[in-house]
């Protein structure tokens, strides 16, 4: 886990004091300006800030990674004012800026792509090898810090970047997934979190919560994925309903936030698997969002999860205090509670269990304990 954390209330007064003078060039969610965000960053960073960029906060498409590369690339290369326009600095290096991106997940995991820009500054190279038709072309890494705005995508803290391929013959998701994935540092501030619309509130919590159920039922569980999943679960489980009601509350949000970044930090070692896999289609293909299309599944793949393993089990009974087989009856009453029908039939599903079957055989799918 490479990157470094500064979390909780007045977080993001920490960030144009770590820079240390290093200028930057910033990609933000277009309600960032209304928010008064732009306001309060920029006296701070001054003459440090090269570009303020504006980002449709909708869906991470490829179609919108070149769009915006054609202003953050050069803001990225621009030399600084003391340096010669001959030199081309390093990655990482004191004269290059950093890339800071606030908003939420698409927000996020758009700037994890613009932060890989060929030295052939060709956009179609990179295009290319997130289709997976060519290998990785040479690549100036800009230094990549991450504000999330939401509490749920865990994006802050891990290598992974889903960008949808909306051009492509079927339209379908990619995934960057390398180890230059992972930000250098990220600030989680709850703060931040209250002027999130409740839908968004919810739909993110709820991917938070489907990160962590998810880590828990993996193959690649282990004793550090199990501390930060399960005490994340417990948290959005206790506080999302209360916040919906009460979304001025700063401690819920800030235990909500906790709880997403948790889950961030126990998936980011076991990726995620059944739930995730189904819900792909969903957002496609209905264009329902990213959290709710989880929280859909997350009582079958309960379902699918009890009695495999008493490591589990145990887990996953202490999170309603009932047996596991009954949880997740009681996880439905709860998504029911927060305004998510669970049932795949209420969505138009009426071939919920080959859907099931297939995904099993998905990359996320045998991650899922019960596909092996």
């Amino acid at each position: 886990m490479p990157v470094a954390v500064d979390a909780g209330p007045g977080s993001l007064d920490r960030l144009a004091p770590a820079l240390q003078g290093r200028r930057v060039v910033v990609l933000a969610f277009t309600p960032a300006r209304a928010l008064g965000l732009h306001d309060r960053l920029s006296p701070a960073l001054g003459h440090q800030l090269v570009l303020w960029q504006d980002c449709d906060d909708s869906l991470s498409s490829l179609a919108r990674a070149r769009e915006l590369a054609a202003t953050v690339w050069p803001a990225l290369t621009a030399p600084s004012p003391a340096s010669s326009p001959a030199v081309r600095t390093g990655n990482g290096s004191p004269d290059t800026p950093v890339l800071l991106a606030i908003g939420g997940g698409t927000t996020l995991d758009l700037a994890k792509v613009l932060r890989c820009r060929p030295l052939s500054g060709d956009f179609n190279s990179l295009q290319a090898a997130l289709r997976g038709l060519q290998p990785w072309p040479a690549l100036q890494l800009a230094d990549l810090w991450l504000v999330p705005t939401t509490a749920g995508t865990g994006s802050e803290v891990t290598r992974w970047a889903t960008v949808w391929d909306t051009e492509a013959a079927t339209p379908c998701k990619r995934s960057l997934d390398e180890p230059f994935g992972y930000a250098q540092r990220a600030f989680v501030d709850p703060q931040l979190t209250l002027s999130c619309p409740p839908a968004v509130s919810r739909d993110s919590a709820v991917d938070a919560l489907a990160h962590a159920l998810e880590a828990l039922w993996n193959r690649h569980a282990n004793p550090v994925s199990d501390n930060f999943a399960l005490p994340a679960a417990r948290r959005i489980l206790h506080s999302l309903p209360e916040s919906l009601h009460d979304p001025a509350n700063a401690a819920l949000r800030a235990d909500i936030s906790q709880g997403a970044l948790e889950a961030g930090l126990a998936f980011s070692q076991t990726r995620t698997a059944l739930a995730h896999a189904l819900s792909y289609a969903l957002t496609l293909d209905q264009g329902i969002p990213h959290g709710m299309a989880c929280a859909i599944w997350l009582p079958s793949a309960w379902r699918l999860a009890a009695g495999r393993e008493a490591r589990l089990d145990a887990l996953l009974s202490s999170l309603f205090d009932c047996p596991a087989k009954d949880g997740a009856d009681r996880l439905a009453q709860w998504l029911s509670s927060v305004g998510i029908d669970a049932r795949p039939e209420a969505h138009g599903i009426t071939d919920a269990q080959a859907r099931i079957d297939q995904a099993l055989g998905s990359a996320r799918g045998r991650n899922f304990i019960a596909a092996w």
